[in-house]
């Protein structure tokens, strides 16, 4: 059973251990590009395995800055740096070659043949990825048990969905945290009560019960 913040993409789709190379040659400090990564709550032990799985698909991508900043922005989002979200979706939209389609995919853990698939469908569904049926539409879990290095000290009692896209509020032991999510990333910190949006059915809800820490975003799938 899962007791841990998770992100089920993650899980599925692991990137095996690797570090890139060294892109002082086009001008990149990786060290400052992993703490910015980091500052953007994302994982830099995840970007630096995302950037190399990309780099070994294109090798020559290395002499070519703008390529290499195409993989860095795509690793950086692939490691769960919310904030780039749509810099990311726009270097994909525009991968260009054969080549460098194949090096972005390659960031993200995904095979070449399903990338224009991946980000079609993350235009309208933030949380999706190949194989996601298979966990039965969960794909986060967010919370968990402080003393097992969560962030609550209580089941979550009420769960509220935001108007921002992939935002979720939740009152814990008294206190409002937002949640800010989609495939690759999860924010949660310590909010003001929030402002409900209205109602909508786009199939996205979250899953609280009273014997667990953890809050579960599902999102139900298409018939």
């Amino acid at each position: 059973m899962i007791r841990r913040p998770v992100q089920l993409a993650h899980a599925r789709l692991a990137l095996a251990p690797a570090s890139p190379p060294d892109l002082a040659g086009v001008g990149l400090d990786l060290a400052l590009a992993a703490q910015n990564v980091e500052r953007a709550h994302g994982d830099a032990d995840v970007f630096g395995r995302a950037l190399a799985a990309g780099l070994a698909a294109a090798p020559d991508a290395v002499h070519d800055r703008d390529r290499t900043l195409d993989l860095v922005a795509v690793a950086a989002w692939r490691a769960g740096a919310l904030a780039l979200r749509d810099d990311a979706l726009g270097r994909l939209a525009d991968a260009g070659d054969a080549t460098h389609r194949r090096a972005l995919a390659a960031t993200l853990g995904l095979r070449v043949e399903v990338l224009e698939a991946f980000v079609r469908r993350q235009r309208a569904d933030r949380f999706w990825w190949p194989g996601r049926v298979d966990d039965r539409g969960y794909v986060l879990a967010a919370g968990g048990f402080r003393g097992f290095g969560g962030a609550w000290i209580r089941p979550p009692e009420h769960a509220v969905r935001l108007a921002d896209a992939g935002a979720f509020a939740f009152l814990v032991a008294g206190e409002w945290w937002r949640l800010d999510a989609d495939v690759w990333g999860a924010r949660l910190a310590a909010s003001d009560e929030p402002d409900p949006a209205p109602p909508v059915d786009d199939g996205v809800s979250v899953v609280i019960g009273a014997d667990t820490h953890l809050a579960w975003v599902h999102v139900r799938e298409a018939a």
